[in-house]
């Protein structure tokens, strides 16, 4: 056995303990902690005035007194503890390991320096730059399938919602930072609707029928199995535009939503084993056209990797009796680097052996294995936060395509609380090239620590009163 071998073999080997000092480390003595109140932000109850609701939420009204029992405290500044510093050398090359998939990523800093004659030039930049900003005025585009008026092009809507008109009692919670607009849902098209979904016309499954037992020839050395499901089609606005962030955070709550509704549905039907929501938001990303959309794919496939991650997640479980996600995300906080921003439901920080430069883990606080049980105020906490985080992405790295990946706890699970949902965003910076083909292991360029720091730098320029309280 190699000793790169032996390495990973005594990795593997070290979890638990290695699990279980992250989690001893991160508790805290209930003796240390004075006073009724806790002296944190909390984003998710923070009052916005008139004038801002409405230029940041047409529609949607503030409140008009504040709720005294989710008031908070800002902690005082020699309080705060500062994160933690990357221990390693972080010009040297080495390998992380995401204990979730088992997954080795290659970190080099240093090859952001090889020159690039692909590049664009500053000018052809700054053009595109000046392209983009033209289209921020949200309209109808004509030609385009996805736009209000051209429902003709698209499969008949298997899910539709609009919001409420102006005049309408808003949803209110008693939680949320802001008042819940009217939504409208529908299993099926209704006018004036503000997200749609739709069968895709070029799915990459065939047609779930249960009354078909499908082609199953597992015995040779050429298996053949047939994959059934359903894929569709996320619109999410009935005005054109290129990218989350030219849209309302009202519109996100009602993509949400969608994922939401869509994921109960399919979880539903008999057969289907695995259920992928994902966004490809520019060329690069792998998106085909540039109206605003994201995708749904459910399957009768369970991916390898997908067993090997619950197989893994399982494991953890009946070791130590906790959820791998969650230890994690404990051991993150109480890293503190990686940590980007938190609310008191959310968090969001960039992964310890992240596959992607700049990638960001966004999940709750608290055990979620399922994102279909998330309830309507939840869904629009999330709503709100992350709109910020694809916010800090946009910043960061202007004018980048990006993906994002839902995971949820697929129906063919065999222990789900062992799971723990999340979503990935990342910008695409560098190019999937030989070695990560042939080796399945990824290179980063770019240390989570730094991308970290980043984020971390815009969230605070953008509004200090959300950036992390390192509690």
């Amino acid at each position: 056995m190699s000793p790169d071998s032996d390495a990973h073999l005594q990795a593997d080997q070290d979890l638990p303990i290695q699990v279980n000092e992250a989690v001893a480390e991160f508790r805290v003595d209930p003796d240390s902690i004075s006073g009724s109140v806790p002296n944190t932000i909390d984003t998710d109850t923070r009052l916005a005035s008139t004038s801002e609701t409405e230029s940041m939420w047409p529609g949607r009204p503030a409140r008009s007194s504040v709720i005294r029992s989710f008031e908070r405290t800002l902690a005082a500044p020699e309080s705060r503890r500062e994160p933690s510093v990357y221990r390693g050398d972080g010009a040297n090359s080495h390998t992380r390991r995401d204990l979730l998939t088992g997954d080795w990523t290659i970190f080099a800093p240093k090859r952001d320096e090889r020159p690039n004659e692909y590049a664009l030039p500053e000018s052809e930049l700054a053009e595109n730059e000046a392209t983009i900003a033209s289209l921020r005025t949200l309209a109808v585009e004509v030609g385009c399938p996805f736009c209000s008026g051209a429902e003709n092009q698209t499969p008949e809507a298997v899910w539709s919602a609009k919001l409420g008109e102006l005049t309408s009692t808003p949803a209110d919670n008693e939680t949320t930072r802001f008042a819940r607009p009217q939504v409208h849902v529908a299993d099926g098209e209704q006018t004036d609707w503000d997200v749609r979904v739709v069968p895709n016309k070029f799915p990459a499954v065939s047609r779930h029928d249960a009354s078909k037992s499908g082609q199953d020839d597992r015995q040779s050395l050429f298996p053949i199995v047939d994959v059934v499901g359903g894929h569709e089609v996320i619109i999410e606005s009935a005005m054109h535009a290129d990218s989350t962030m030219e849209l309302d955070p009202a519109l996100v709550y009602l993509t949400l939503m969608a994922y939401r509704d869509r994921i109960k549905h399919w979880r539903d039907v008999p057969g289907i084993n695995y259920i992928s929501v994902f966004k490809n938001n520019g060329r690069e990303a792998g998106a085909s056209l540039r109206h605003c959309h994201s995708q749904l794919v459910a399957t009768s496939l369970m991916p390898q990797h997908v067993r090997y991650s619950l197989m893994r997640s399982e494991q953890h479980r009946a070791r130590t009796g906790c959820t791998l996600g969650c230890d994690l995300l404990r051991a993150e906080i109480g890293e503190k680097s990686r940590v980007i921003d938190r609310t008191d439901s959310f968090v969001a920080f960039c992964p310890f052996a992240s596959r992607f430069a700049g990638m960001i883990r966004v999940t709750s606080v608290a055990h979620q294995p399922y994102f279909e049980s998330f309830s309507d105020a939840s869904l629009d906490q999330l709503a709100s936060f992350l709109w910020r985080v694809l916010s800090w992405v946009n910043q960061a790295f202007p004018g980048k395509a990006f993906n994002y990946l839902l995971h949820t706890c697929p129906p063919g699970a065999a222990q789900g609380e062992a799971f723990q949902w999340s979503l990935e965003i990342f910008p695409r910076l560098n190019k999937t090239a030989g070695f990560e083909w042939s080796s399945d292991c990824m290179i980063n360029s770019m240390l989570p620590e730094a991308a970290a720091s980043r984020y971390r730098e815009i969230a605070r320029r953008n509004d200090p009163r959300n950036v992390l309280t390192l509690r």
